[in-house]
């Protein structure tokens, strides 16, 4: 849940395609819900379609078929359902703009930067080093993490709380 991921460059669309549209920044609340329903009630009205209950031509997609996810799954339908549908349906669902954002995202591009919310609430150090009983080396080893710890303190401007060892 939240959190961080890392993608490199060439794999962000697939990345971004694969991820529940209410788990994109920007898509998690009510922009993302109106469009998880919009998607749903497009899919109950390919599934009437194909069940003969309606008109619509042609196989697949919005004119004549399923769209490739069902009816009552809104909060697992993910940025690469919503492009499903292609362009036209998806600007008639949410307008062209929307539209259009939502394609960028799922060629990998992403207008919004990374916001500093606040100074750190932790710092720290860590060093991982082979099992060893040398009490010396453990002292060292401690000495030179809290000396990179006061440095970062010192950086921060802000007195340690507490520190941890």
């Amino acid at each position: 849940k939240g959190g961080l991921a890392a993608v490199a460059d060439a794999s962000a669309a697939a990345f971004l395609r694969s991820r529940r549209l209410l788990t994109i920044p920007g898509l998690q609340q009510k922009r993302g819900r109106a469009l998880a329903e919009a998607l749903s009630h497009l899919a109950r009205h390919a599934e009437v379609r194909q069940a003969g209950g309606g008109t619509g031509g042609g196989a697949g997609g919005v004119d004549g078929g399923s769209p490739g996810f069902g009816p009552s799954a809104t909060s697992s339908l993910t940025l690469g359902d919503a492009l499903s549908v292609g362009r036209a349906a998806l600007a008639r669902l949410v307008g062209e703009a929307e539209a259009a954002e939502l394609l960028r995202l799922g060629e990998g591009g992403c207008d919004g930067g990374v916001v500093e919310r606040g100074p750190a609430r932790s710092i720290s150090a860590e060093v991982s080093f082979p099992p060893t009983s040398d009490a010396a080396r453990h002292a060292e080893t401690l000495r030179g993490l809290a000396a990179t710890l006061l440095r970062r303190c010192a950086a921060d401007g802000r007195p340690p709380r507490r520190l941890v060892l």
